[in-house]
């Protein structure tokens, strides 16, 4: 029978409401609507405009409703661990803050002196950014924020959407593993750490596995919308926990995934957390996934290198289509200056191309001159980041990684997918682009009864994408500068 679904897919840039079709073993997209999604800047601080992100879903629920298609269910996934206070009478306390907020760039030495990071990465097993969300709620303790103290509930972005159309609660189990406050071996909130920081343990809602129907839109948004009382699911309510379900692997293979945008995720599937003395050297992350799976992986900036290179030289006149900078980085000479991706340099917005730069300078490399060379060596970069990280995967986890599989919207960048197979020197599978819609959509199918494992969800999505397949090239030049690299991010 053909099924339909309503997918809300929000990045930290963008958003849109797919319409999604399951016929005959098949998925099928439909974009509805598509928005901007930008941090507000105020005072100083960096803040999500989170309702006028619920009026942009409820545009997108309304288009979608005026179709006239049935629609089974919808199900919202979003990036990770921000999130916004409820307070005791049911409205948002405080206005969410962004991760990028610069208020929890010193706040490691705060946190270390309360629990030894030793000890957070046992009880937690994730790694250690100033994004996540312990750091930002040790923050706000340090900082004595009033929203903390009037706050009744903390809801997790896609979790505080999802209250907005049906007034469910809790805690989506992908998205909270996201926190650094999550135990994945317990699969509860890590109650050590919450007292240690001194939060009431009432602010933690329960935590729901993905694929839970959790109530229906609220009366008063069918009349608005004029829409039926959908179910609403959480589904992986993590963006990259969606992504990761769509991953189109054969069974059999040895694979990792790379899902691939303004982030790059680099990582395997495990069936129990890996809490090892290695991963933690390693820094690496344990997050939850569908299906009771574990994400064992690797944040990695991503694409928002190039993004922000293009914003500034926008800012100032220069309009670059994305082809045009490939272009540019193709005819540059490869390998002339390389960074490390994840130094904290490049994390908050603002003049990407200057940090490059001033990083070139400090570790003795020809400093970027043209939009090719600064391009070039973000994309260089990114690709050897992906094999140093594949390496390290093949270390801790003791298993042979033959396949990458990218998914994501990186996977329409075919530069960079030729440069990742070049650099790891490994068959590199790209698609789908839509993953983490696929993966949103497939859980809510799954939560109705249609799809009945994730065996038959992945075969489903297979079966839905054309992948595009890159061998690796050059491969001399990419050991030599492979060496390179090393000695930069040591």
């Amino acid at each position: 029978m053909k099924k339909n679904y309503l997918a809300f897919d929000l990045g930290a840039s963008s958003g849109r409401a797919m319409l999604g079709t399951l016929e005959d073993g098949h998925i099928s997209l439909q974009e509805i609507h598509r928005f901007p999604n930008a941090p507000v800047r105020i005072n100083g601080g960096l803040f999500w405009n989170l309702l006028g992100l619920f009026q942009e879903l409820k545009t997108g629920l309304a288009k979608a409703a005026a179709t006239g298609e049935p629609i089974e269910t919808i199900g919202i996934d979003t990036w990770g661990v921000d999130y916004a206070f409820l307070d005791s009478d049911g409205f948002f306390a405080g206005f969410p803050r962004n991760y990028r907020d610069p208020r929890t760039d010193d706040v490691f030495p705060l946190l270390f002196s309360i629990v030894p990071k030793k000890d957070i990465y046992a009880e937690t097993g994730i790694q250690f950014l100033p994004l996540n969300t312990s750091c930002q709620l040790a923050a706000a303790v340090r900082d004595e924020d009033e929203s903390l103290h009037i706050a009744d509930k903390l809801l997790l972005i896609p979790n505080a959407l999802t209250y907005l159309f049906c007034g469910d609660r809790s805690a989506e189990q992908t998205d909270a593993s996201t926190t650094q406050l999550y135990n994945p071996v317990t699969k509860d909130w890590s109650w050590k750490l919450i007292d240690a920081l001194g939060l009431r343990r009432s602010l933690f809602p329960q935590i729901v596995p993905p694929g839970t129907i959790v109530g229906k839109v609220l009366p008063e948004l069918q009349e608005e919308l004029k829409c039926p009382a959908y179910p609403v699911v959480l589904v992986g309510s993590h963006d990259t926990a969606s992504a990761v379900a769509a991953v189109p692997a054969q069974p059999g293979t040895r694979w990792a995934y790379l899902s691939s945008g303004t982030w790059s995720l680099l990582g395997v599937e495990l069936d129990q957390p890996l809490l090892s003395e290695a991963a933690l050297a390693a820094n690496y992350t344990h997050e939850g996934g569908v299906f009771g799976k574990t994400r064992f992986l690797k944040n990695i900036m991503g694409l928002w290198l190039i993004q922000e290179c293009r914003n500034e030289w926008t800012r100032v006149g220069k309009k670059y289509t994305f082809d045009e900078m490939d272009k540019m980085a193709t005819e540059a000479e490869p390998f002339r200056s390389l960074i490390d991706p994840n130094d904290p340099s490049f994390t908050a917005p603002g003049d990407m191309p200057t940090r490059i730069a001033a990083f070139c300078q400090k570790t003795s490399q020809p400093v970027p001159e043209t939009p090719g060379q600064f391009i070039r060596a973000a994309l260089d970069s990114l690709a050897l980041k992906y094999r140093q990280s594949i390496e390290e995967l093949e270390s801790i986890t003791g298993n042979p990684i033959d396949i990458l599989h990218v998914v994501g919207g990186g996977c329409k960048n075919q530069l960079l997918n030729q440069f990742t197979a070049n650099a790891i020197g490994r068959k590199v599978l790209t698609g789908p682009v839509e993953g983490t819609a696929l993966g949103n959509i497939a859980m809510q199918a799954y939560a109705t009864g249609d799809i009945g494992s994730l065996e038959e969800l992945r075969s489903i999505i297979a079966a839905s994408t054309e992948l595009e397949s890159y061998t690796p090239q050059d491969t001399q030049a990419w050991d030599e500068a492979y060496l390179r690299f090393r000695q930069l991010v040591k």
